[in-house]
């Protein structure tokens, strides 16, 4: 029980359900070492499962000072520690096996958040500010820019579910065969969307080139 309660914590933040009424014995994290006395269980974070380091995680993705480390809790869910270097990108994407929030643990008022609503209408967050939080229902478009030429942005995301997996539209379109494309777009439009095939799809931050010429960052 007291485990279960320890790994029900992580829920206070999101406010969708991470916590299922039964665990499986298997899901819920071991404890290494401990000793206990009369107020308890007492254990060092160094040394137990309980406790993830995102600063020592594996590095996801790392790319011109923006980076995401990422951690897994077995069965329940994934965090994943987000820096956006000025002038960063967090190119359109969608989750499309989990809902997320987002928590601002470093910002500024120069970070915008957007995403396209389920029917179709694109909401631009700004002025938001350290302790804040935003939702991410599974499959929202997504994205993020630091327009900041010297503070970086530090979030941090909490997933409900293991698999954080993600999908960029333009590759998706750019995956379209050009014949399709020539009879909805046009034969122009579609030759310069066929060539998004050749986009990396494993890159999800990217730098804006108009924020990095007006910064003097280039």
């Amino acid at each position: 029980m007291a485990t279960s309660s320890m790994i029900c914590l992580l829920s206070l933040l999101p406010p969708f359900a991470l916590c299922p009424s039964v665990l499986d014995p298997g899901d819920i994290p071991v404890l290494d070492s401990y000793h206990t006395d009369d107020s308890g269980i007492s254990v060092d974070a160094a040394d137990t499962k309980l406790v993830y380091d995102l600063h020592n995680a594996e590095v996801r993705f790392e790319w011109e000072g923006s980076s995401a480390f990422y951690q897994v809790v077995p069965g329940l869910m994934a965090i994943l520690l987000l820096n956006i270097a000025p002038c960063g990108v967090v190119l359109p994407l969608s989750n499309p096996y989990t809902d997320d929030m987002l928590y601002a643990r470093e910002c500024n008022a120069q970070m915008e958040f957007g995403y396209v609503a389920a029917n179709g209408s694109t909401i631009i967050i700004t002025g938001f500010k350290p302790g804040n939080t935003l939702q991410i229902p599974k499959g929202a478009l997504h994205w993020g820019l630091n327009k900041s030429c010297t503070r970086a942005v530090s979030i941090i995301k909490f997933f409900n579910g293991p698999d954080i997996s993600f999908v960029r539209p333009d590759i998706q379109i750019g995956s379209i065969p050009e014949s399709i494309l020539n009879v909805s777009m046009g034969e122009e439009l579609a030759r310069k969307i066929s060539e998004l095939k050749k986009l990396n799809p494993e890159d999800p931050i990217a730098r804006c080139p108009k924020c990095m010429r007006m910064c003097g960052l280039v």
